[in-house]
């Protein structure tokens, strides 16, 4: 069963963000309609070539959606775009601020003719406030809401490579829509949806504003360790490997300092009492680990760490995650066929006795436009009319 079968979902998405919450919903079974401008299509087609000429963004981003080139600044592509909307149950959009409204493709426009639409607007900083002017993208939002100073080495800041900050608003901009639908079919009312990347983030910073608030402290770059815990994280072993544990309580402290360094000393030690002790005196203890474990080879201490139950693993490549045998246990690599050959991708990861998921290859530019225009009635010669007025 596919959750959403009977849910229609327009999209006006560009990048990330809004067409990875749109895929997302396509992946539980919505009708996903992406509006792209004609001849161009969406920024994220074009930043690589990498699948068969298509952009690894994009394959990423735009399965399980239908592709129709509309020129929304003519009004006969505006026309064609209310008359999408009118049938839609979700309007997705992440424009640049103020888009949606200018085009007269927004909530208070859709909501004329479609007073149920739920319409879920996706942006760095809302559309009001005194940054509603402000374009984000995720690179700057990392730096807005202080992921960057605290992630990396003392030495030098460094950015999440990945798009976190775009990953964040899908998944809320996925919640949201679903919290939506479900109002919707217990009271019968639409409504409009704002989720923000800056929000989002900042909901996301968990513990350390917590901290901020009672200790006045500013988390400084720590590398590898943790902020909160040590020993914590990736130590190198005698042959250029890497064990990457982390201890969480007083009982995995002692199971460390006796089955797995065999170093009960350390539990007599003063500085090293409490987990607060520890990372206040984090510049001894930390190196006096890294220590003994580079005196071993990995699989010394990948079978110590095992028995003692602390949780450990290792520090994969990315092939090595692909081909990992818990990625082929859960059959998280599948792969769709498209005119150019066979394209492997991440399947959606929930395991259900009852869903299933949709998995259709992502669109050419404005591949549907016809098939969904010949649904809402439109005939071949109005099909040509509207392309000879650059409408689509």
């Amino acid at each position: 069963m596919l959750a959403l079968e009977d849910i229609t979902v327009v999209s006006l998405e560009s990048g990330i963000s809004a067409p990875l919450c749109t895929r997302l919903l396509g992946d539980f079974g919505a009708e996903v309609i992406k509006v792209e401008r004609p001849g161009v299509g969406d920024v994220n087609r074009h930043w690589d070539t990498a699948v068969y000429g298509d952009s690894s963004a994009h394959v990423w981003v735009d399965r399980n959606k239908l592709s129709v080139e509309l020129n929304l600044k003519a009004d006969e592509g505006r026309a064609v775009f209310h008359e999408l909307a009118a049938e839609a149950d979700v309007i997705v959009q992440n424009y640049s601020p103020g888009v949606v409204e200018r085009l007269g493709v927004g909530y208070e426009d859709v909501t004329e003719y479609n007073e149920d639409a739920i319409y879920l607007n996706i942006s760095g900083y809302g559309r009001d406030g005194p940054y509603e002017d402000r374009k984000a993208y995720d690179m700057v939002m990392q730096g807005e809401t202080g992921l960057i100073p605290m992630n990396g080495s003392p030495d030098a800041p460094a950015k999440i490579p990945l798009s976190i900050c775009d990953i964040n608003a899908a998944t809320y901009g996925t919640i949201s829509t679903l919290l939506a639908l479900f109002h919707r079919e217990r009271t019968g009312e639409g409504q409009e949806l704002d989720v923000t990347m800056f929000g989002g983030i900042l909901s996301w910073l968990g513990y350390f504003p917590h901290k901020y608030w009672h200790t006045d402290e500013i988390p400084e770059r720590i590398g590898m360790r943790h902020h909160l815990l040590t020993p914590y994280g990736p130590h190198e072993t005698a042959d250029d490997r890497a064990v990457n544990f982390a201890i969480l309580s007083e009982a995995h402290w002692e199971l460390l300092c006796t089955d797995v360094l065999e170093r009960p000393d350390l539990l007599e030690d003063e500085r090293f009492a409490t987990n607060e002790q520890r990372v206040e005196n984090r510049e001894t203890l930390e190196p006096l680990i890294e220590d003994l474990i580079a005196d071993h080879p990995r699989d010394y201490w990948a079978e110590r760490l095992a028995e003692a139950g602390i949780p450990w693993g290792d520090v994969n490549r990315l092939d090595e995650v692909l081909e990992h045998p818990q990625t082929d246990h859960l059959d998280l690599v599948k792969e769709f066929e498209t005119a150019d050959g066979p394209v492997p991708y991440v399947d959606t990861p929930i395991d259900s006795s009852e869903l299933e998921f949709a998995a259709e290859p992502m669109p050419d530019l404005g591949e549907d436009t016809d098939d969904v225009l010949a649904a809402l009635g439109y005939s071949s010669a109005e099909i040509e009319e509207l392309r000879d007025a650059g409408a689509i």
